[in-house]
């Protein structure tokens, strides 16, 4: 599976279950992801959105565009993670304590799986 399938994936979950406003970053592994995979411009952007606020122009590339901007404050945002049989929805300030906490230099599934927030099967 691609980013853009499991994207397609989520975002139907996102519009039929957690109905919620947030900034989501998706990653997909096939075993423990790296922490780096979080690059740390993503990581910025997820605490702006949750603990401050986070602007974004839409780039304008042909197609027709919901709106040219928008603007996320106070609201939630995870690091989601797609692993081989489930995926995790963990929330960007657990990901960012887990990674400074922890002696491994990556999330296992079974370390994933109990802080997340939200779990779906795959």
């Amino acid at each position: 599976m691609k980013e853009k399938d499991f994207q397609r994936t989520f975002n139907h979950w996102l519009k039929a279950v957690h109905k919620k406003t947030g900034l989501f970053e998706l990653k997909i592994t096939k075993g423990a992801l790296p922490f780096s995979a979080v690059a740390p411009h993503q990581v910025e952007a997820l605490l702006n959105a949750k603990h401050s606020c986070l602007y974004y122009k839409i780039p304008d590339v042909g197609y027709q565009n919901p709106a040219d901007a928008f603007g996320l404050c106070g609201e939630e945002a995870y690091v989601v993670i797609k692993y081989p049989k489930a995926w995790y929805m963990i929330d960007i300030d657990a990901f960012l304590k887990e990674r400074d906490s922890s002696s491994r230099k990556s999330l296992t599934e079974e370390r994933a799986k109990e802080i997340a927030l939200s779990v779906d099967r795959a």
